[in-house]
């Protein structure tokens, strides 16, 4: 109905993409958009993180932005046991190749998202495995967040921005997951 409105006759596809001659473009949907430009910010939020935490390790005294006041202090928590979260967990030795901070950590993660667009193209399994992997960081930043607020009692701006970056890639992910479900089922039926 809503193809023959537009003078292509066919059925609408729901790819949020622009239409050409009654057939979908190769345009991605705004969500695969929204999904790489907040991947690119989490990585940008990330090597800001390192670049901080480089800073407080060399310069005694180092006050970095991100510490607003008496209220918001990241130097506090990129200093505390949780930002070397492997180690903290005693899973890795101080020092060793793998005791990685937590902008570290995140910087694979976001580079792994990055790839979602040719991978939702590649394998059809691939937007379930990649939402299952956005459950997991989800869950790891609740836990996260938990530590800042009742065992640190700090807020941490760039905390709370890395768990909005990753809330709305996940978010994309969710809307894409749900999209591709309801073309599979158009085409079944």
């Amino acid at each position: 109905a809503r193809g023959a409105a537009r003078g292509g006759g066919a059925r609408a596809c729901d790819c949020g993409g622009p239409r050409v001659a009654g057939v979908a473009s190769m345009a991605a949907p705004l969500r695969i958009f929204v999904l790489e430009l907040f991947v690119m910010l989490g990585i940008a939020v990330s090597l800001y993180t390192i670049h901080i935490e480089s800073q407080l390790g060399r310069i005694p005294g180092y006050q970095p932005a991100c510490d607003l006041g008496s209220w918001s202090s990241c130097s506090k928590v990129f200093t505390s046991p949780w930002a070397h979260i492997l180690r903290h967990w005693g899973l890795v030795e101080q020092g060793s190749m793998f005791d990685l901070s937590l902008p570290q950590l995140a910087i694979p993660y976001f580079l792994l998202l990055m790839l979602y667009p040719v991978a939702r193209r590649q394998s059809r399994h691939a937007p379930a495995a990649f939402l299952a992997v956005g459950v997991a960081s989800i869950a790891f930043n609740v836990y996260l967040a938990c530590i800042l607020k009742f065992v640190l009692k700090e807020f941490c701006v760039i905390c709370a921005s890395t768990y909005l970056v990753n809330g709305v890639c996940f978010t994309c992910l969710v809307l894409d997951n749900l999209a591709l479900y309801r073309q599979a089922s158009l085409k079944k039926a």
